[in-house]
């Protein structure tokens, strides 16, 4: 599971951003820019849009923090190398929704850039 939720009341994207990878992670980020929009697929019934930004973290531990609700238990933090599949978990290649984000996180930063 990546890092993820919501926007409160009156919060920009940013700061929702920053917030939940706080809240869920331990770690404080810089939002460097959007990945990607794009409709959640498979939809899992909680997001109808994957917004997937790229951070850089400035602060913190990484550690489990609390999920929301009651069927959210965050255990453990992983660090995984997003350009190389070949190396990432057979669970996370196996999980229906995990796999597919982290695939299209992966085309996104290994795009090569176009010059304006």
């Amino acid at each position: 599971m990546l890092p993820g939720g919501g926007r409160e009341e009156d919060e920009d994207e940013v700061s929702c951003v920053t917030r939940e990878v706080l809240e869920e992670t331990g770690l404080q980020v810089r939002v460097e820019r959007l990945l990607f929009d794009r409709p959640a697929e498979p939809p899992d019934g909680t997001y109808i849009r994957w917004r997937t930004y790229l951070c850089t973290a400035e602060g913190g531990e990484a550690a489990p923090g609390g999920g929301e609700g009651s069927a959210a238990e965050l255990i453990d933090v992983a660090w995984i190398s997003v350009v190389n599949e070949g190396m990432w978990p057979s669970g996370i290649v196996s999980d229906v929704y995990l796999y597919p984000q982290l695939q299209a996180i992966r085309s996104a930063v290994t795009a090569p850039s176009i010059g304006v």
